[in-house]
């Protein structure tokens, strides 16, 4: 946000000002000497002295302690000095002559906000755009401080002004398009981002930008080809290799993406992550034979590693090899039979054959081993909860809250264990027992916001709760689809539209929130992009069956 101020105070400072002071017409003024001292401060300026143009500039205020030119300039230049303090002197001195000068206002916002003063800053910004409508400097600066006031609507409202005061500032158009986005309404951001693009093709960012939008959109030819423009110029971006690789699976282009995994891991040996997406997408491109060698690769960089052998029990189990996954989990507790994280590494195998009944032999034996540690008990209840088996997952859950009484996560699973057996009276007080710790709780507001909305009961209580939790988390996502979630129970359509398409952007195309999205467009009638969310959850999540009826019952 700075950084854009400052160049722009810089620009005006190598520039003459306005002619708004009695020291612009010398026939005018009495005093030659000022007005000398005023105009070679000017040159010194023209030529990039900015120190020497500002000590002439205080020579003249010595002459005339009250002419707003000169005190302008002294801020501008100060500005430009990275001098935000004095810069901010000198702009209130001229508003204590001027009141209604623009400029002034102007200064004093940027001054502000370079101290970190953001209200104020956009205070005097507001009042500096309101004198003056056609400078479009005064517009940039209102735009980056209401960015970093995450105020959407005004960073909006001063860039669509950049934009009608000159049609080719690509940056206002890139600017636009980022609000668009974040506010989910992808499909405007597209056609911005094109505009933004056609006039700065070279914009640092453009194509990575581009490329996240298109992935949203579930454009993933066109995601893989922005990926790959950004990557040209910036091929040491990890976080985009990353990204460009996950479109490629996506686009299905599974060859390619584990090629690029694979000199990715290459570049970064040493990143757990990385090394099992190489694994994962050998199994998927490459097949099993070499999807093993990849795993056997990863096993000999971190040895004996439990967090790997999990890895390893899991991939080889999804990939057609379970009884090499359970036999590897065995093989790990007779290496270690006292370690409880050789147990939890067995016990994943087992569910993953579907063998639940040894899975939580094994889980088990793991609380046994380690029974003042909650980590195995949360295991052994989420097995349970897995396999539906609800009854013995709350009981497994409450022994875990009355050990651990002050660990939320606890009363948020019991919660929901309560509720999938539609025991709603208790799931709510295990979500307040929470609230009476902790009354300004992000997640237990929301979770007791979308419980009441899951099951259409208190619709106006739920969307109280839910902006709460905004209030002090204003872009989570899943808090934003909960408040989408809420008003489409009370049949605000138009409300929840606009906040579940911000929350799909926001949480990067949850299956649960592109269903809610879904069921949004087909009660306003809007098959086509209906059945497009239901196929982008189905995508993310193939066997939810409640999405595919939905789904079917649009064709």
């Amino acid at each position: 946000m700075t950084w854009c101020i400052t160049l722009a105070l810089a620009a005006l400072a190598a520039a003459p000002p306005a002619p708004t002071s009695r020291l612009e017409s010398a026939a005018d003024y009495p005093n030659p000497e000022a007005v000398r001292r005023y105009v070679q401060g000017l040159l010194l300026e023209e030529r990039g002295d900015r120190r020497e143009a500002q000590g002439e500039y205080f020579r003249a205020l010595l002459l005339d302690p009250r002419a707003t030119a000169i005190l302008r300039r002294i801020s501008s230049v100060s500005a430009a000095l990275s001098e935000p303090q004095r810069s901010l002197e000198f702009a209130r001195r001229a508003l204590e002559v001027d009141s209604t000068d623009a400029r002034s206002w102007w200064l004093q916002g940027a001054a502000l906000a370079n101290l970190g003063q953001t209200g104020p800053a956009l205070t005097a910004l507001r009042r500096a755009v309101a004198l003056d409508s056609t400078q479009s400097d005064y517009y940039r600066a209102l735009g980056a401080v209401a960015e970093h006031a995450n105020d959407l609507d005004l960073v909006e409202h001063a860039n669509r002004r950049l934009v009608w005061l000159d049609d080719e500032d690509g940056e206002a158009w890139f600017q636009l398009a980022g609000v668009a986005a974040r506010t989910g309404r992808l499909a405007e951001a597209e056609s911005l981002l094109q505009r933004a693009g056609d006039l700065n093709p070279l914009r640092p960012g453009i194509h990575l930008f581009t490329a996240r939008v298109q992935s949203a959109l579930g454009h993933w030819p066109a995601a893989v080809r922005e990926y790959r423009l950004h990557l040209d110029s910036y091929p040491d971006d990890v976080t985009a290799r990353r990204q460009w690789i996950d479109a490629l699976v996506q686009s299905g282009n599974r060859a390619e993406a584990y090629r690029q995994a694979r000199l990715l891991a290459r570049d970064m040996p040493r990143d757990r992550g990385i090394r099992q997406m190489e694994v994962e997408l050998a199994f998927d491109a490459a097949g099993t034979s070499e999807g093993v060698r990849a795993l056997d690769r990863l096993a000999a960089t971190w040895p004996d590693d439990d967090h790997i052998e999990m890895f390893a029990v899991t991939v080889l189990a999804e990939n057609g090899r379970k009884s090499q996954a359970v036999q590897r989990g065995e093989q790990l507790t007779r290496r270690k039979p006292t370690d409880a994280d050789a147990w939890l590494v067995a016990a994943r195998a087992q569910s993953l054959t579907g063998a639940t009944d040894k899975a939580a032999e094994r889980l088990q034996r793991a609380v046994t081993l380690e029974p003042d540690s909650l980590g195995p008990r949360a295991a052994l209840a989420r097995l349970y909860q897995d396999a539906k088996r609800y009854p013995e997952a709350v009981s497994t859950w409450r022994e875990a809250r009355g050990r651990f009484p002050d660990v939320n996560f606890v009363s948020f699973e019991l919660a929901t264990c309560l509720d999938a057996q539609g025991n709603l009276p208790e799931a709510e007080s295990a979500v307040r027992d929470v609230l009476k710790r902790e009354p300004d709780n992000p997640t237990a507001l929301n979770f007791l916001g979308y419980l009441y909305a899951d099951h259409n009961v208190r619709l106006n209580e739920s969307v109280e709760l839910i902006q709460k939790a905004l209030a002090l988390e204003p872009d989570n996502g899943a808090f934003i689809d909960s408040l989408g979630w809420a008003y489409y129970r009370l049949g605000r359509l138009q409300e929840a539209r606009r906040e579940l398409e911000r929350a799909v952007v926001l949480t990067q195309g949850d299956p649960i929130v592109h269903e809610h999205l879904g069921d949004v467009y087909k009660d306003l009638s809007q098959f086509d992009l209906a059945r497009q969310q239901y196929q982008m959850s189905l995508k993310a999540d193939d066997k939810n069956a409640r999405v595919r009826d939905k789904l079917n019952a649009l064709r």
